[in-house]
C-alpha cells in the first residue's frame, strides 16, 4: 500500500514528494543535475552514495550533491515513510549569494546527518508547511516553497556547524571491500577498466565481484563505470570549451560513437545539446 503527495518533476527546478510505503520498494539509481534532500520518518532504507553504503534510520537527513551517484534499496525491514526534495540553484534565486553558506551541509565529510531528537520536530514542521502549501495552493505558492526550502537549508547549515559530523564505519567487511573497488574506479575511470583486472587487484573472483558490486551499490559494474565517465563529461561540457571528441577520449571512451550512445542513454540528450542547455 502506498500513499504520496507529489509536486513538480524530478528533473525540474523543484520537486517534492512525501510517501508512505507498507511493503518492498525496488531499488532506484540516480544521477542528476540538481541537489537532493531525503528525510526518513519511519522504517529503514539502504543508501549507496558516491563510494559508501549507509543504513538510513528515522531522523536521518541525506544530502546529495549535484551529479553525485546514489542508489536506494530495501533494508531487512520493509515499509518506510520519507520525504525527498530535488532543487536547482536557480530555484533558490539570489539566496546563495546573499547567504553564501546556505549549501554548506552538502560539503560535509558525510552525506548523512543523524539529527538529534530535539532537532527533528523543527525539520518536520518545515516539511509539514510545504505539504500544506502543495495540497492547498494559493497565491505565491512558489515563493513560499522557496522560502521554506531556504529556511531548511539555513537550519542544516547551522546544524553542521554546531554538530560536527564524521563518516560512519562500513556496514561490513564486504561493504568496505566494495567501497575500495568503487574508489579505485572513481580514480581510474579514464583508463581501460576490466572486471577481471579489478578482481585480480583486489584478490577476488570476477563473478563474485560482479554480483556483490551490484548488491552493494545498486549499479552493474560496467554501468557504474559509464556513469562515472558521463558524470565527468557533464562537468567538462558545462565548464570548458574542450571539443566533444576530446572529452570522449579524456573520460575513457574508446570512440566518439560509443560516447554519444552512452551519453544519450543516461542523459536523454546529446553532448552538444547538453552543453548548450547548461549555458543558458
Amino acid at each position: 500500500m502506498t500513499h504520496s503527495v507529489t509536486f513538480g518533476k524530478e528533473d525540474g527546478p523543484f520537486y517534492f514528494q512525501h510517501i508512505q510505503r507498507s511493503g518492498s520498494f525496488e531499488r532506484t539509481n540516480h544521477m542528476h543535475d540538481v541537489y537532493e534532500l531525503y528525510y526518513l520518518y519511519h522504517g529503514e532504507r539502504m543508501y549507496f552514495i558516491k563510494d559508501h553504503a549507509y543504513l538510513i534510520t528515522p531522523g536521518d537527513l541525506v544530502l546529495i550533491k549535484r551529479r553525485e551517484l546514489h542508489a536506494t534499496a530495501d533494508s531487512d525491514k520493509l515499509g518506510h515513510e520519507r520525504v525527498v526534495m530535488n532543487f536547482s540553484e536557480s530555484f533558490l534565486g539570489s539566496a546563495t549569494v546573499e547567504i553564501p553558506y546556505l549549501l554548506d551541509a552538502f560539503a560535509q565529510g558525510t552525506p548523512v546527518l543523524q539529527l538529534e531528537p530535539a532537532f527533528r520536530p523543527t525539520v518536520e514542521a518545515i516539511f509539514q508547511k510545504m505539504m500544506s502549501e502543495i495540497k492547498e495552493p494559493l497565491l505565491g505558492q512558489h515563493f513560499l516553497l522557496r522560502q521554506y526550502l531556504i529556511e531548511l537549508l539555513l537550519l542544516t547549515a547551522r546544524y553542521v556547524r554546531m554538530h560536527p559530523v564524521q563518516a560512519p564505519e562500513h556496514l561490513s567487511p564486504l561493504h568496505e571491500k566494495i567501497s575500495k573497488i568503487v574508489q579505485y574506479i572513481n580514480a581510474h575511470y579514464m583508463e581501460n577498466i576490466r572486471l577481471e583486472d579489478v578482481a585480480e587487484r583486489f584478490h577476488m573472483n570476477p563473478t563474485y565481484v560482479s554480483r556483490m558490486f551490484k548488491r552493494v551499490t545498486g549499479f552493474a559494474f560496467v554501468e557504474y563505470i559509464h556513469l562515472v565517465r558521463i558524470q565527468e563529461a557533464q562537468r567538462l561540457l558545462a565548464t570548458t570549451t574542450i571539443k566533444v571528441i576530446d572529452i570522449a577520449d579524456q573520460v575513457g571512451f574508446g570512440s566518439l560513437v560509443q560516447f554519444g550512445r552512452v551519453f544519450r542513454e543516461i542523459c536523454k540528450t546529446t553532448p552538444l545539446r547538453y552543453r548548450r542547455a547548461s549555458r543558458m
